[in-house]
Protein backbone atom coordinates (compact mmCIF):
# COMPACT_ATOMS: atom_id res chain seq x y z
CA UNK A 1 0.00 0.00 0.00
CA UNK A 2 1.44 3.44 -0.75
CA UNK A 3 2.06 6.28 1.37
CA UNK A 4 -1.60 8.39 -0.55
CA UNK A 5 -3.85 4.66 -0.14
CA UNK A 6 -2.48 4.81 3.68
CA UNK A 7 -3.82 8.29 4.20
CA UNK A 8 -7.08 7.82 2.32
CA UNK A 9 -7.85 4.43 4.35
CA UNK A 10 -7.07 6.45 7.75
CA UNK A 11 -9.09 8.88 6.28
CA UNK A 12 -11.80 6.64 6.26
CA UNK A 13 -11.45 5.03 9.54
CA UNK A 14 -11.99 8.71 11.40
CA UNK A 15 -14.75 9.49 9.05
CA UNK A 16 -16.37 5.74 10.15
CA UNK A 17 -15.66 6.63 13.77
CA UNK A 18 -16.84 9.73 13.97
CA UNK A 19 -20.10 8.83 11.97
CA UNK A 20 -20.57 6.37 14.61
CA UNK A 21 -20.76 8.32 17.27
CA UNK A 22 -23.04 10.88 15.49
CA UNK A 23 -25.07 7.62 15.30
CA UNK A 24 -26.40 8.65 19.61
CA UNK A 25 -27.38 11.55 18.61
CA UNK A 26 -26.16 15.53 17.97
CA UNK A 27 -22.59 16.11 19.46
CA UNK A 28 -19.99 19.31 19.69
CA UNK A 29 -16.70 18.85 17.91
CA UNK A 30 -15.37 19.16 21.46
CA UNK A 31 -17.86 15.97 22.57
CA UNK A 32 -16.25 14.01 19.58
CA UNK A 33 -12.60 14.65 20.69
CA UNK A 34 -13.37 13.41 24.10
CA UNK A 35 -14.99 10.38 23.11
CA UNK A 36 -12.57 9.52 20.83
CA UNK A 37 -9.66 10.47 22.26
CA UNK A 38 -8.09 12.66 19.19
CA UNK A 39 -7.14 15.85 20.77
CA UNK A 40 -4.76 18.19 18.70
CA UNK A 41 -3.06 21.51 19.00
CA UNK A 42 -0.25 23.20 17.40
CA UNK A 43 1.47 25.05 19.58
CA UNK A 44 -1.03 25.72 22.47
CA UNK A 45 -3.03 27.75 19.86
CA UNK A 46 -5.23 26.14 17.04
CA UNK A 47 -6.68 23.29 18.94
CA UNK A 48 -8.69 20.19 17.83
CA UNK A 49 -8.75 21.19 13.83
CA UNK A 50 -8.16 17.53 12.94
CA UNK A 51 -11.88 16.42 14.16
CA UNK A 52 -13.08 20.02 12.64
CA UNK A 53 -11.69 19.40 9.50
CA UNK A 54 -13.43 15.75 9.48
CA UNK A 55 -16.43 17.15 10.59
CA UNK A 56 -16.17 19.36 7.28
CA UNK A 57 -15.82 16.92 5.11
CA UNK A 58 -18.43 14.88 6.77
CA UNK A 59 -21.02 18.11 5.46
CA UNK A 60 -19.24 18.65 2.35
CA UNK A 61 -20.49 14.93 1.36
CA UNK A 62 -23.70 15.59 2.71
CA UNK A 63 -23.79 12.82 5.28
CA UNK A 64 -23.41 15.19 8.50
CA UNK A 65 -25.39 18.42 9.02
CA UNK A 66 -24.95 21.22 12.00
CA UNK A 67 -26.66 23.34 14.13
CA UNK A 68 -25.77 26.81 16.18
CA UNK A 69 -23.08 29.16 16.11
CA UNK A 70 -19.25 28.32 15.56
CA UNK A 71 -19.09 27.77 19.26
CA UNK A 72 -22.04 26.55 20.09
CA UNK A 73 -22.94 24.25 17.04
CA UNK A 74 -23.73 20.69 17.21
CA UNK A 75 -23.19 18.04 14.37
CA UNK A 76 -25.87 15.27 13.55
CA UNK A 77 -25.99 12.44 10.92
CA UNK A 78 -28.46 13.59 7.53
CA UNK A 79 -28.43 10.62 6.24
CA UNK A 80 -28.07 6.51 7.31
CA UNK A 81 -24.53 5.32 7.79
Amino acid sequence: MDNRAKAQHGLTLLKEAILRELESGPLSNADLVHRLDMASDFEGKNRNYLSWSILGLLVGEGRVGYEGTRHERVYFLKAPV
